[in-house]
């Protein structure tokens, strides 16, 4: 079998440093450009091995996925497990451990995007381990809670989340164009976030009234006897399915004909409507952009204090995130690999929503109810609240994921240190 040749004791160790380099690398380029624009022949490159030798080290490009995907969890379980030794309490164990993996030291990791691309045995293995991790980390919040070292909170949700912060600042970097941040920024972001929420009276009760998202995208009755606006909710039902479809299993590993059989239509149909699946992925990224435009519009709009407005439209991303019928394209990885000109494109779109963020942010300081922040940084880090949400939907009841949306934003609003 390919990968599995005997090897002298004293070629060993060289061996496990190449191998360790050569997932370094392939984790860089699975987070740039996802799974399938990954060349095995540019990792064997970079690394300045030929694309045979890689054969040493791996099985296939299934393999090398896999590995790397083994390695982020081994990493997030080492990580956490150093944490524990020498921490005061809780709270500071996760800031430890939010620090360790995203040191400038650390070798990036690759995020678990793609797990369905992947066997079953070997997604069955991601998945295991994965809970594994979660489970260290729901017992490092119900511990702090039972000790008094952080507030009551659904500790499975929070545990995720916190997972998916870390796992989203690989991604963060890639997205800002022009950006006065650092890493640094980012990591004190989330322990920030994470400790304090961005509230200035923690103490105040929970008041904000959710948007209502049902609205979104939806035909009035006029609507049904006009062909433009039929073909317009058809479009948008082939673009909410895939981008339901994107985020639960990922790019490479959903086919056009699992979509036209989502939407209860054919192959052909799809090829109508969006050409190919390139053109797909774009229009995913456009229409997931319209909606987080549409909820910064209603947070401006919201009538009442700013840390209501702020929270209220983070419940609608977690929202967002957990309906199949309204979901936006959540994408991890694989960025970079699209076209310059659409990547420019969602940078702009980004900045935008940045503004109106900022904004918010601003008005909620001079009014005092939202502390001092670096609110540029805390943009940032926002989705990898959510980001998660999707990826792993089925580890959540009808009960948890109904909770989520208002425990994430009681999370965004008030961090984890006892009120």
């Amino acid at each position: 079998m390919m990968g599995k040749k005997l090897l002298a004791p004293s070629a060993q160790p060289r061996r496990r440093a190449k191998r360790m380099q050569v997932l370094n690398e392939a984790a860089k380029a699975l987070n740039r450009q996802g799974v399938s624009q990954t060349s095995l022949a540019e990792v064997a490159k970079r690394v300045g091995i030929s694309r045979a030798a890689l054969y040493y080290y791996f099985e296939d490009q299934q393999d090398l996925v896999f590995q790397c995907y083994v390695r982020s969890c081994e990493q997030l379980a080492r990580r956490l497990s150093e944490a524990t030794h020498g921490a005061s309490d809780a709270l500071e164990v996760i800031k430890k451990f939010i620090a360790g993996m995203l040191s400038e030291g650390e070798p990036e990791f690759a995020a678990l995007s793609e797990p369905a691309f992947l066997r079953v045995d070997q997604r069955d293995t991601i998945v295991g381990l994965y809970e594994a991790l979660r489970a260290s980390v729901v017992h490092t919040l119900d511990e702090g809670a039972r000790r008094g070292d952080l507030r009551s909170c659904h500790s499975e949700l929070v545990a995720s989340a916190i997972i998916g912060l870390i796992s989203w600042v690989p991604t963060a970097r890639r997205w800002r164009r022009v950006s006065p941040l650092s890493d640094r920024d980012l990591v004190e972001a989330i322990s920030a976030t994470l400790q304090d929420g961005i509230a200035a009276e923690r103490s105040t009760p929970v008041s904000y009234v959710p948007f209502s998202l049902s609205t979104m995208g939806r035909l009035s009755a006029r609507q049904v006897f006009d062909q433009a606006a039929m073909a317009a909710a058809r479009q948008e039902a082939i673009l909410v399915a895939a981008s339901w479809l994107f985020n639960l299993k990922g790019v490479d590993a959903t086919s056009l004909e699992e979509i036209a059989l989502r939407v209860g239509v054919t192959k052909k149909v799809i090829y109508h409507n969006v050409r190919d699946k390139e053109t797909l992925v774009a229009n995913c990224y456009r229409r997931a952009f319209r909606f987080y435009e549409d909820v910064g519009a209603r947070m401006r709009a919201y009538e009442g204090p700013r840390i209501d407005a702020l929270s209220a439209s983070a419940h609608a991303l977690a929202e967002g995130s957990l309906s199949e019928d309204m979901t936006p394209f959540r994408p991890f990885t694989g960025f970079e690999a699209r076209p310059k000109q659409e990547r420019e494109e969602m940078q702009t779109a980004g900045q935008r929503l940045e503004v109106t963020y900022l904004e918010a942010y601003n008005q909620g300081r001079a009014e005092g109810t939202v502390r001092e922040v670096n609110a540029r940084a805390v943009f940032a880090i926002l989705p990898g609240l959510v980001e998660w949400l999707p990826k792993w939907f089925d580890a959540f009841d009808e009960a948890d994921r109904a909770r989520a949306p208002r425990e994430l934003a009681e999370l965004f609003r008030l961090g984890l240190r006892p009120l």
